[in-house]
């Protein structure tokens, strides 16, 4: 007779209290850390830095001038000819126009959201990339897969991003060379 018929458990349970013998241990923000106080007893506190970071920050921002009010109207500010005078053919073209610039970015498929300051670089300073940023992020993630959120538009005219190292390497690259051109 079988044991499943014999209703015995399945042969896996038998492993069900066996401690694990993988460990797995993230460090990625130990090196952020910083330890204040005494340590050893347990009162101590931990404080965060981000002068570490890994990565150069890129802001986008949108021109002043530039008419958040419709898709509409932001593509008559872009300067763009619209396909259609309805709202809802005047967005699909918006994120179109958004999808397509942000697939021409030398960005990678995702990038943390950081503070925006004046300091940070500006690579690109044409609207429809800031648009492409800022329409694709959350307040801490770009990605580059994500579907636009035009509303998320309200109230946000600057982003920036953190950048990995050989990313904005070809980036400073591919900027000279159009300074030289």
């Amino acid at each position: 007779m079988s044991r499943a018929l014999a209703g015995d458990p399945p042969g896996l349970l038998h492993n069900m209290s066996a401690p694990p013998k993988s460990v797995v241990r993230y460090s990625g923000l130990s090196g952020l850390a910083q330890q204040s106080g005494p340590g050893g007893s347990g009162v101590t506190a931990l404080r965060y830095s981000n002068a570490g970071q890994h990565g150069s920050c890129a802001r986008f921002e949108l021109a002043a001038h530039l008419n958040l009010d419709s898709p509409i109207e932001i593509l008559a500010s872009l300067g763009l000819a619209q396909v259609s005078t309805t709202a809802d053919s005047a967005a699909r073209q918006l994120v179109q126009l958004i999808n397509q610039r942000a697939d021409e970015l030398p960005l990678p498929e995702g990038c943390a959201v950081v503070k925006s300051l004046q300091s940070h670089e500006t690579f690109w300073p044409d609207s429809l990339a800031a648009l492409a940023v800022l329409t694709k992020c959350t307040d801490t993630v770009w990605l580059r897969a994500k579907t636009p959120t035009l509303s998320r538009l309200v109230g946000s005219r600057c982003v920036s991003l953190l950048i990995p190292p050989g990313f904005i390497d070809e980036v400073r690259k591919t900027q000279s060379g159009k300074a030289q051109s």
